[in-house]
Order: structure tokens, then sequence, then C-alpha cells
């Protein structure tokens, strides 16, 4: 009977070792410019263009340097975008004191609603009017999320919203190792 159990066990040990493997990264979003954010990946983060700062003074990503950075592009007349401020909120609360800093980078189209629209959604985090970044990180939906390592540079592109979280997490991860 033994023997019968051994193959049953090896091919549980391979596919837990694989779904931890592949469950690893976040989920990449399926962009129509995948190929060209694929390659931007690893490198040095393109320089933030962005005015009009609401809930912060303004950011650069060399002062920003040993930190994690959560680039939320939106939209004032995105409804996702408006929907997800809540766990963006409970995003940079919960992790703010770990060295996690999210900038909402607000579409120019509906740009002139922004200060109301952090008025009225209850924003806590940082937020500016794009002059350049949209174009700078080929974002080309809302929202699209991309995040920093501590390093500078852009590590996911365009990741899954619902992974924004599991991102954070592998980048404090990577932290606690160094240790």
């Amino acid at each position: 009977m033994k023997n019968h159990l051994l193959p049953l066990v090896a091919s549980l040990a391979i596919f837990l070792t694989t779904s931890s493997l592949r469950a690893a990264a976040p989920t990449l979003e399926g962009s129509r410019v995948r190929e060209q954010l694929n390659e931007m990946q690893g490198q040095p983060a393109p320089k933030l263009a962005l005015k009009g700062w609401i809930n912060a003074e303004p950011m650069t990503l060399k002062k920003l340097k040993g930190k994690i950075v959560v680039l939320d592009f939106w939209a004032t007349w995105c409804g996702p975008c408006l929907a997800s401020i809540p766990h963006t909120n409970e995003l940079m609360e919960k992790y703010a004191d770990q060295g996690v800093v999210i900038i909402g980078v607000c579409a120019k189209r509906g740009a002139e609603k922004m200060a109301d629209t952090v008025k009225q959604r209850g924003i806590k985090y940082p937020v500016a009017e794009d002059t350049g970044t949209i174009a700078s990180y080929k974002a080309n939906s809302y929202p699209d999320y991309y995040i920093i390592d501590r390093n500078g540079a852009l590590r996911w592109a365009d990741i899954a919203n619902r992974d924004v979280e599991k991102a954070i997490k592998i980048l404090l991860e990577e932290k606690d190792k160094a240790e």
C-alpha cells in the first residue's frame, strides 16, 4: 500500500512547489502595450511629471529612494477608480509606517475636479495632476497600478488591481531578507 502512496505524495509535493512559485509575482494586466511595459520593468523608473499636489508637498523619485512607491493612475470620471479609493486608503494606512508611499496620478481629462473628488471621496494619500507621467509610464487604462522598488526601479508595470497588496508584501519581504 505504501508504494501506491509514493506517487501521490510526490505529485502533491510538485504541485505545491510549482503553485507557490507561480504565486510569487503579482499578476500583470493584459495591456495592449504589454511588451513595452515588460521592457521597462527592472529599469530605473521614469521621472514623475505632476503638478497641483494635494495631501503632500511635491515628491520626486529621487527623494523617495529607499521607499516602495505605488503609482495609482486614475481619473475623476472613472467609476472603478472611484470605487477603489477606500481600499487604496486602507493600503496607505496599513503600510505607510513600513516605507510605502502611494501616489495618485490623476489624468488630465477631468483633473479640474481632482480637488473636489479628493474632498468628497476622502482620499488620504498624495494625489497630483499628470503633466507627462502617464505617457512616460505608458499607462493606458484606469485604474492602473505600477510599483517602484526601494532602489528606484520600476518593478511591476500595470499589475492586476487585486495584486497591489501582494506586490507590496513581496517588496517588504525582500527588505526583511536583506536585513
